[in-house]
């Protein structure tokens, strides 16, 4: 039987790849639509003058850069090392479904007493992970 840890990172990180097409699909539209835009290209970070949903895209991308970099780590040490636990397995998807959630959030509906909660639950999920993997260290 494989290690089903791979699962919630394969997820997370697909979750990563699809908002960073979102924000490349915004990025090229406001390029073709914007006549700013189409002479100055598009810049590395959206100006502050940038469309409010862009930025928040932006933002959420670089979010899944942040937190989610621990997760990463703990969870491929623990397929690598073949830590099998439900415990942690579960809390791994607990941790991703979260995390997607908060993407959600951030990305279409902008509430952040909301999205706070969700990425304070999240957090909260990541360190039993951690915890649970020094136990096994």
């Amino acid at each position: 039987m494989t290690n089903q840890i791979i699962y919630p990172i394969l997820f997370l990180v697909i979750l990563t790849l699809v908002v960073g097409f979102i924000h490349t699909y915004g990025s090229v539209w406001l390029l073709k639509n914007d006549k700013n835009w189409k002479t100055s290209g598009i810049p590395l970070d959206p100006p502050p003058n940038s469309p409010e949903w862009l930025i928040l895209i932006k933002n959420n991308l670089i979010n899944l850069f942040e937190f989610p970099v621990l997760f990463y780590v703990i969870a491929t040490i623990s397929f690598v090392q073949n830590i099998d636990d439900g415990f942690m397995l579960i809390n791994c998807w607990i941790y991703v479904l979260l995390r997607a959630g908060h993407s959600y959030i951030h990305i279409y509906m902008k509430d952040t007493n909301i999205r706070g909660a969700v990425w304070l639950f999240s957090q909260v999920v990541l360190s039993l992970i951690i915890v649970r993997f020094i136990m096994f260290i």
